[in-house]
């Protein structure tokens, strides 16, 4: 049996696209990179993962495809029309096992290459001491310091995504993980989540760039 979408998922899903068009002009997809994806709130299996090769400008719900995030597999609505979710799907399954995220974004921004090369070999790279911090769910102060996974970038997403799941478990307080040369994935409880962390990701990413030009 296909899956239907409900309601409550393509209101999601219309806010969710809506976010991906806006991001487009904003840098964050170049060249129809980028994926996104969100957790089925009426099947609790499901992911819904953006569709492969989509120019992000033209980004609508019907380029959500449905996904088992448990098993792995696509819909078979997905296979018969043979249609492909995004290369990158496996990654946003395991963070959907790994957390009680319900969105993830994934953007190419060119702050987030050039932030994670000031930790060159570091499997972490370290956000402290700024009062944006606090846009994090469950950041109260300012004197914390936040680890963000590294991952140097690979075409082995499968193996991967298997990588990702107890170095995000042992993080629980934060809401990313930077891939060297590729991007950021970020997620959150809500579309609304998952763009506030990004935006607070985007924020401390520039000032730690500037900051490095100063010295």
């Amino acid at each position: 049996m296909s899956f239907i979408t409900s309601a409550l998922d393509h209101e999601e899903m219309k806010k969710l696209a809506g976010l991906v068009r806006v991001m487009n002009t904003m840098g964050h997809n170049p060249a129809t990179s980028g994926n996104y994806s969100l957790r089925s709130k009426t099947n609790a299996k499901m992911a819904l993962v953006s569709e492969s090769g989509i120019d992000k400008s033209k980004f609508t719900v019907d380029h959500f495809l449905p996904v088992n995030y448990e098993t792995r597999i696509p819909d078979e609505s997905v296979t018969l029309a043979g249609r492909k979710s995004s290369d990158e799907t496996d990654i946003h399954l395991s963070i959907y096992q790994a957390t009680k995220a319900n969105c993830v974004l994934h953007s190419h921004m060119l702050d987030s290459l050039l932030f994670a090369d000031l930790f060159p070999g570091k499997d972490h790279a370290i956000l402290s001491g700024l009062e944006l911090l606090k846009g994090f769910k469950g950041i109260k102060t300012h004197e914390v310091e936040i680890k963000i996974p590294c991952f140097e970038n690979t075409q082995d997403i499968y193996n991967l995504s298997l990588q990702v799941i107890p170095l995000i478990e042992d993080n629980k307080g934060c809401y990313g993980l930077l891939l060297r040369g590729h991007g950021i994935y970020v997620w959150g409880e809500s579309v609304e989540e998952a763009k506030r962390h990004l935006e607070v990701f985007e924020y401390l990413f520039k000032y730690y760039l500037n900051t490095h030009k100063l010295k």
